[in-house]
């Protein structure tokens, strides 16, 4: 592994899997051009760097999981509230992060991840838990799955960080127990996944996050099939037409003082770091709309 820029990096890749004998779903995805691209829009240092990945990666896989129209957002508080995460998955597999903190944004007594997904038509779902220091993104993302929607399954998610602190691979897996699955293939899973993928930092490195290669180490032994396949990017949602849609929301008398200055307007987006100039003009005419 090195260090790639950017652009030079393979684009990200999810693929899901289903055993022939109806005892498993199986998620696997490469995240590593969506996670640095986060982090570095997000100048994010020292511990913060792989716990925006990892929420970042679990938020992906929730919603990979579920409906093809669902948004999925994961928000973590710090521990002792000391600072705010976000992680903003949308249904065209474009990803995007944010950081709220003054430090390190750490995981242990006092975190917790709240997880929303929602439809295009406004409806909403959320669920809350804790993000032990021991358990992480993992074992919260699987509570979550757990106690909100009802779903056992068996998730982790994992980063490889350079000393410079420049996320070198990132990805995780989820392996979800279908109705037919019963004891035996359980047990197997269960094993393989305790012993095999205790280290999943070490197995994405010795797969180089392949995903193919993931579900095949996972389902190793088991007959199934690849089901689906789906690109993953790092991916704002913001334009200048947005800026201006939100401009359009102050009030006259703020839009007023604004052309008074004859200035043109910067507006940064706290996602992506986009600057876009608002000019006067662009001003006096949402006034005239308003």
């Amino acid at each position: 592994m090195s260090s790639t820029d950017l652009e030079n990096l393979p684009m990200d890749r999810a693929i899901s899997a289903v055993t022939h004998d109806g005892s498993f779903r199986v998620l696997a995805v490469r995240s590593t051009r969506t996670t640095r691209g986060i982090a570095k829009s997000q100048r994010a240092s020292g511990p913060t760097v792989e716990n925006l990945a990892d929420l970042a990666s679990g938020t992906l896989l929730v919603r990979l999981t579920m409906a093809p129209n669902y948004r999925v957002q994961g928000i973590i508080q710090g521990a002792g509230g000391q600072g705010t995460l976000v992680a903003d998955s949308w249904p065209d597999g474009g990803t995007r992060g944010l950081v709220r903190a003054s430090g390190p944004v750490v995981f242990g007594e006092g975190a917790r991840m709240q997880l929303m997904r929602s439809l295009p038509n406004g409806a909403m779902h959320q669920g809350i838990v804790e993000v032990s220091r021991e358990h992480r993104v993992s074992g919260a993302v699987m509570n979550y799955l757990l106690e909100s929607e009802q779903v056992t399954s068996a998730l982790g998610v994992a980063s490889v960080v350079s000393e410079e602190g420049e996320i070198l691979l990132s990805g995780g897996y989820v392996v979800q127990l279908l109705p037919e699955c019963t004891e035996p293939p359980l047990a197997v899973m269960y094993e393989r996944l305790r012993h095999d993928f205790a280290d999943l930092s070490r197995v994405l490195a010795e797969h180089d996050g392949d995903p193919d290669k993931l579900v095949a180490e996972i389902l190793s032994g088991m007959e199934y099939t690849r089901t689906l396949e789906f690109d993953l990017d790092f991916r704002c949602r913001c334009s200048s037409e947005r800026v201006l849609a939100s401009l359009a929301t102050v009030g006259k008398h703020e839009l007023e003082d604004m052309i008074r200055k004859a200035e043109p307007l910067a507006i940064t987006c706290d996602y992506c770091r986009q600057e876009y100039q608002v000019q006067t003009e662009m001003l006096r005419g949402l006034l005239t709309t308003s």
